[in-house]
């Protein structure tokens, strides 16, 4: 069954390459994360396409310092590029995982830690946006996650070099992040082929964008990741 099940993938992932010809220089990549055994954990990377994954590669520097919601593959990359990860997560029991995972690979300059969304006082769904503190998934639409994107509170602003944005409540920590980015600094949010993820490029209209469409691994669609420059005005 396995087996049938990674030939019906490659089969769909090299049907997706004639339909995204641009995107055959990572067909050895990609079709090899789709075998048994491969995950954005074992193999320490995000899980993005390939091209935002390269332009990580070029731009993280040994010296930065990087905030992440939604933690997984991209924290074991990140903590190998830059000196300092903050990472959050809400599920618990992924968080206890991805724990067990740093302390096996002896990662140490990771700050790592459970945001776990609560139970909305009022109990009514609030409309999804860049201050509502809400998540779209259907499990958690009564849900607040104001405790987890409030998480970057903590640090001063203009504390971090890039800010990546791949977990809950996406737009509320879009916003939430700004003023903790250097100028100059990036602000990342994966899978912007989203319709719902439109209020974000709104509020981030007047800065200069960089949009990587493209193959991901250990999926047989592509998707969208953007990236911000967050510059002074």
């Amino acid at each position: 069954m396995r087996g049938s099940l990674t030939a019906r993938r490659i089969t769909s992932a090299g049907k997706a390459l004639l339909s995204h010809p641009g995107e055959l220089q990572f067909a050895h990549k990609w079709l090899y994360s789709l075998l048994p055994g491969h995950s954005p954990m074992s193999d320490h990377r995000p899980w993005m396409n390939f091209r935002v994954i390269e332009w990580l590669e070029s731009h993280l520097t040994p010296e930065m310092c990087v905030f992440e919601y939604g933690s997984g593959g991209s924290t074991l990359f990140l903590a190998e590029h830059v000196a300092q990860v903050v990472s959050i997560e809400h599920d618990q029991g992924f968080y206890e995982h991805m724990m067990n995972k740093l302390q096996d690979e002896g990662v140490t300059n990771c700050t790592y830690t459970l945001s776990a969304p609560q139970p909305m006082e009022s109990g009514e769904v609030l409309p999804y946006g860049c201050t509502s503190f809400t998540s779209e998934w259907p499990t958690h639409s009564t849900m607040s996650f104001e405790g987890y994107v409030k998480m970057i509170d903590g640090y001063p602003d203009k504390t971090f070099d890039l800010v990546t944005v791949d977990g809950r409540a996406r737009p509320s920590c879009a916003l939430r992040a700004l003023p903790k980015i250097k100028d100059g600094g990036w602000l990342l949010v994966d899978n912007m082929e989203r319709s719902r993820y439109a209020n974000i490029r709104n509020l981030l209209a007047q800065y200069h964008c960089l949009d990587f469409f493209g193959v991901v691994p250990y999926e047989v669609r592509p998707q969208r990741t953007t990236v911000w420059r967050i510059a002074a005005h």
